[in-house]
């Protein structure tokens, strides 16, 4: 039996000895707890849902940030019911600070960015220039055109030489040094797709291959081509996918993989077949699944009232999907951290 059986067994909250006693002997059972609870204790993983399509993995010491847009900053046109390319960018300087200072672990070993689209990459300069951590090795994964936007908002020249462009098929061991050692985690980089709506279209597609103007509007921080990421904890610890930026993925260049959690983007989908259902089969009905881009993206992030702003349907579809599966859907909550099993 696997780690994402266990995890199946762990989530349910079903009799370790019993569930895993069908499949084997009781010492079987118990060896199989055991090395669960060694992997649990070894990582103490967690994720914290920072809105949007925005997370932090902590674990071991380490965090990860990925598409951390914490403004959250008006971006519908008159009647509110439809994006408004151009809106000027707003980024709530206020609220990013305290939330890097009174939420977040700490500063980030590695930012992750899917694409760059303004709900995603727009706070992300003010994160990497902190002056707080100002002395932190801060890595950047991202498309090229991505950073071309960095470097357009005024990303600093330090964090910039940090920076690693990737375009997906990418594996990477951090931190860096011999293959002999046993890396702290690795990040694997997938090509993805970005949501389609009605109409098969998306706001602000295109791509750069040059530095821009400083970007004014929603409309000039372009998509650039998504990307996904599965973060895995130590050698061959936890496997957490983010399939998180957008509703779409591109199927034949993450089939095959076994992620234990998949943070899955599960709305603004409308104009994508069966999206749920073909990602839990590509990737063998992973037992943890985790809801990502659910919200209004709208409201102050650390207001009392913020989790009025997620799309319960989204989530309830999602259930009905993973569910039958033999999978199981946390729902995460506004900056409360999630304990990984």
């Amino acid at each position: 039996m696997g780690r994402r059986r266990l995890l199946r067994g762990a989530v349910a909250g079903a009799a370790l000895g019993v569930g895993l006693g069908a499949a084997g002997t009781p010492a079987q059972a118990q060896e199989r707890a055991a090395d669960r609870r060694r992997r649990r204790s070894a990582h103490g993983a967690q994720l914290r849902w920072l809105g949007v399509a925005g997370w932090e993995l902590s674990f071991s010491g380490h965090s990860i940030l990925v598409d951390p847009y914490l403004s959250r900053q008006e971006y519908t046109g008159p009647g509110g019911s439809t994006i408004d390319p151009d809106t000027l960018l707003a980024p709530d300087t206020g609220t990013v600070e305290t939330v890097a200072r009174d939420h977040l672990t700490g500063a980030p070993d590695l930012v992750l960015v899917t694409h760059g689209h303004w709900d995603h990459l727009l706070d992300v300069p003010q994160l990497l220039d902190r002056p707080a951590w100002r002395d932190a090795t801060i890595r950047t994964l991202c498309g090229e055109t991505p950073l071309h936007l960095l470097r357009a908002l005024g990303v600093g020249r330090r964090r910039l030489d940090r920076c690693i462009t990737v375009t997906g098929g990418e594996y990477l061991r951090f931190p860096e040094g011999p293959t002999s050692r046993p890396p702290a985690w690795t990040v694997q980089v997938f090509r993805s797709l970005h949501s389609r709506l009605p109409g098969y279209g998306f706001v602000a597609p295109g791509h750069l291959v040059t530095t821009p103007e400083r970007p004014r509007t929603i409309k000039d921080l372009v998509e650039g081509g998504s990307l996904a990421y599965q973060v895995t904890v130590g050698a061959d610890g936890l496997r957490v996918m983010f399939l998180s930026g957008t509703a779409d993925f591109a199927e034949r260049e993450v089939a095959g993989e076994r992620p234990d959690v998949l943070v899955l983007g599960c709305s603004g989908n409308a104009g994508v077949h069966r999206h749920a259902e073909r990602v839990m089969a590509a990737l063998g009905n992973p037992p943890l699944v985790v809801p990502s881009h659910h919200d209004t993206m709208l409201g102050k992030l650390t207001s009392a009232d913020i989790g009025s702003t997620v799309d319960t349907a989204a989530v309830r579809r999602l259930r009905e999907i993973v569910e039958p599966l033999g999978g199981t859907v946390l729902e995460p909550r506004h900056l409360v951290p999630l304990t990984l099993p």
